[in-house]
């Protein structure tokens, strides 16, 4: 008797990997010709044949799982395996057609015939009628262009082609029946996923030291950092897309289903290239306005500094100035550059500073924040995200912050 047919359908795979590169569902799903319902069922059914989720919800589409990553590497072998063998012994050199047609019913009557010789003893080695097994050969023969078998008088004789295809539905079996074991190999390892949103400028070094721990201690954890502003950042972590944020908080915040945890302080200061003029005397506010800066984006609490700083003491903002999102974008612009920038750092920020650059002699007040983590709701945290924050807590106490 034939093996059985695997776990996953070749539907399944092509939805899988889909998903996995469009990562949408709708952009998925047209790639795939199917409806999004249709699309939409056949990966849930994939799901619960393998008792896993394979996607999640996330900031830019379906996210992975970690369980979902080891299966979609799989099936990417298999797709790419279906497209060697119609580029090579198949010699097919127009559009695919196997990864997108073939159906495991057709390759898994290929390799019986291949094997037994007849249709007759294919079908009943694979414990179907004989009808079925011609109709699943027929099927083949619509869209692979190689003659298959040369009848003779005592049975079927293979041609390279149906031996290239009864070769690769072996191969296929080989793939898919390696997942359970895959995936059971995780064991009591922790898995799921730790989707960061990063308010600019303030514990960015510290959260992607946390994940570089995470990543040795944790491998099938999977990890995400998304930059964005607060107010995108929270409707993301409303909708699930992400886990949590962390930047300065709001303290309060505005929105009250948001829950704030404070982690350290860090401080608000200019930096200049330290062979800049404005580290030789102390200049006024007035003076300052007239430099070029480097500031956040509208609607961040460092930008809101920034005015309030100027208008404190009676003069206007400067309008000619260049906005950053990224701390490690506005450091090497200082460098590259006469401009001063208002940047958020901490002790072991500060000491991370690059040497071509340095802290203005000019006392802020009120120059203090609140850096932490903000969460929706009052659900306690999943474990891969449990332990990011403990990782991430035992950094800010490694790096004396307070």
């Amino acid at each position: 008797m034939e093996r059985p047919l695997p776990v996953l359908s070749a539907r399944h795979v092509r939805v899988i990997r889909a998903l996995s590169e469009h990562r949408r569902l709708s952009d998925a799903a047209e790639s795939a010709a199917m409806s999004q319902p249709a699309f939409s069922r056949t990966l849930h059914d994939a799901e619960a044949r393998l008792g896993v989720t394979l996607f999640q919800r996330g900031w830019s589409g379906s996210e992975p799982t970690a369980m979902g990553d080891i299966v979609i590497e799989q099936c990417r072998r298999i797709t790419l395996d279906l497209e060697a063998v119609e580029r090579g012994p198949l010699r097919h050199d127009g559009p695919l057609r196997l990864p997108n047609l073939a159906r495991w019913r057709h390759l898994r009557a290929v390799a019986a015939v291949v094997r037994h010789g007849s249709v007759s003893a294919a079908a009943r080695a694979l414990g179907v009628s004989q009808p079925s097994v011609s109709q699943a050969l027929g099927d083949v023969a619509g869209y692979v262009t190689p003659e298959l078998f040369i009848r003779r008088k005592v049975g079927m004789e293979p041609t390279e082609a149906a031996r290239a295809l009864a070769a690769l539905w072996d191969r296929v079996v080989a793939t898919l029946a390696d997942i359970p074991a895959l995936l059971a190999e995780t064991g009591d390892a922790l898995v799921g996923r730790v989707s960061v949103g990063m308010l600019p400028f303030s514990g960015q070094g510290l959260v992607l030291e946390a994940f570089g721990e995470i990543t040795r201690t944790h491998p099938h954890v999977h990890l995400v950092a998304v930059p964005g502003g607060y107010d995108t950042l929270v409707e993301a972590l409303r909708r699930g897309e992400i886990d949590l944020i962390i930047g300065v908080l709001r303290d309060p915040s505005p929105f009250p289903e948001m829950v704030e945890e404070h982690l350290y302080h860090e401080d608000y200061m200019m930096i200049a290239r330290a062979d800049h003029p404005v580290h030789h005397s102390r200049p006024g506010m007035e003076e300052l306005a007239g430099e070029q800066w480097i500031v956040a984006p509208h609607g961040t609490p460092i930008r809101a500094f920034f005015d309030r700083m100027f208008r404190a003491a009676g003069t206007i903002p400067p309008a000619q100035s260049a906005e950053m999102f990224s701390f490690s974008n506005a450091e090497q612009m200082i460098a590259a550059s006469r401009s001063i920038a208002l940047l958020c750092y901490g002790r072991s920020g500060l000491r991370r500073l690059p040497p071509e650059l340095r802290p203005v002699d000019i006392r802020l007040p009120g120059s203090r924040v609140s850096i932490g983590v903000t969460r929706y709701g009052e659900e306690p945290p999943t474990e891969a995200v449990a332990e990011f924050l403990r990782l991430l807590r035992a950094r800010v106490r490694e790096a004396g912050e307070e």
